[in-house]
């Protein structure tokens, strides 16, 4: 049963040889010390558990779980033979075989008998193998339970009694009053000093903040320079403007003839002939858009 179950961890097909579970069951056993064999049973040592020999109790669970094996093997071969004898009958009803049928099914009536035999033995089985699971459970927890009471015991003698528990937790409260103590004194210390470097810290924000000031006033005072020298350009080109001297009829210069733009030449000349005055009287748009600019440009200055 082990050689199976190893070869099935190894991923090899069949039992192990035997000279290879021979070596395996040597290894695991002195070098690792997980489990204990006498050369037919073998027991896993679990990690709570003191090593022992092999014992009759071992051998009766050993000879348990390979009876299960053994029934377990025989259940699924009876499971595969049912299979065979429904298929086998439902094969000879299509052919219209009815001996046949008959025979299979016979045959498959018998398997389940069997197989009911064989499935109440294993559950059987299986019950006594869990009950003795679950007494050596058992004897393995009184045991550890034993051992945890002997260590309690052993470190409540370390401990004392309880006139000594609460002597101990006097001093250890008078040692902590004392370090409170002196951490109240070392805080008074640093907060006078904190209170020095807070009076410097302040200082410190006033004169940047004093320094920002300074630096906006120096910029908006710029800002408005420029705005007023862009007003003056203006201002300058307007009056450029306003006092250019217009052409008379006797300055006009004289416009080679063009049958196909007489009309518009004309219509530049007596524009040009008009003074100032009168074409921004017949252009209400240009005076009105001129005498607003202006008036901004005077808010501008006033703000």
């Amino acid at each position: 049963m082990f050689s199976r179950e190893a070869a099935a961890a190894l991923n090899i097909d069949g039992d192990l040889a035997d000279k290879d579970l021979t070596i395996l069951l040597k290894y695991l056993a002195r070098d690792k010390q997980v489990l204990v064999t006498d050369g037919k049973v073998v027991r896993i040592i679990r990690p709570t558990e003191v090593v022992s020999p092999i014992s009759k109790e071992d051998i009766a669970i050993a000879s348990l779980k390979s009876l299960i094996e053994d029934i377990g093997q025989q259940v699924r071969a009876v499971e595969a033979q049912i299979t065979h004898f429904r298929e086998k009958s439902q094969k000879a009803v299509e052919s219209k075989n009815r001996p046949s049928a008959l025979a299979a099914l016979r045959s498959k009536k018998s398997a389940e008998a069997v197989l009911a035999q064989r499935m109440d033995t294993l559950l059987q089985l299986e019950q006594v193998l869990s009950s003795i699971q679950q007494a050596s459970d058992q004897v393995a927890m009184i045991r550890v339970m034993k051992d945890s009471a002997g260590v309690l015991r052993g470190l409540n003698s370390k401990v004392g009694s309880a006139e000594d528990v609460e002597n101990a937790l006097e001093s250890l409260k008078e040692e902590m009053g004392k370090v409170e103590d002196i951490g109240s004194v070392i805080s008074e210390a640093g907060q006078e000093i904190n209170v020095a470097d807070e009076n410097e810290i302040d200082q410190e924000i006033d004169a940047l903040l004093r320094q920002e000031e300074k630096a906006k006033e120096e910029e908006a005072v710029e800002s408005t320079k420029q705005r007023l020298a862009e007003l003056q350009t203006v201002d300058d080109t307007e009056a450029n403007v306003a006092n250019k001297p217009t052409l008379s009829t006797d300055e006009t210069p004289t416009l080679p003839s063009a049958t196909s733009g007489s009309t518009f030449f004309k219509e530049d000349r007596a524009l040009e002939n008009t003074p100032l005055d009168r074409r921004e009287a017949s252009s209400p748009d240009s005076s009105g858009a001129s005498h607003n600019r202006r008036e901004s440009n005077h808010a501008i200055l006033e703000s």
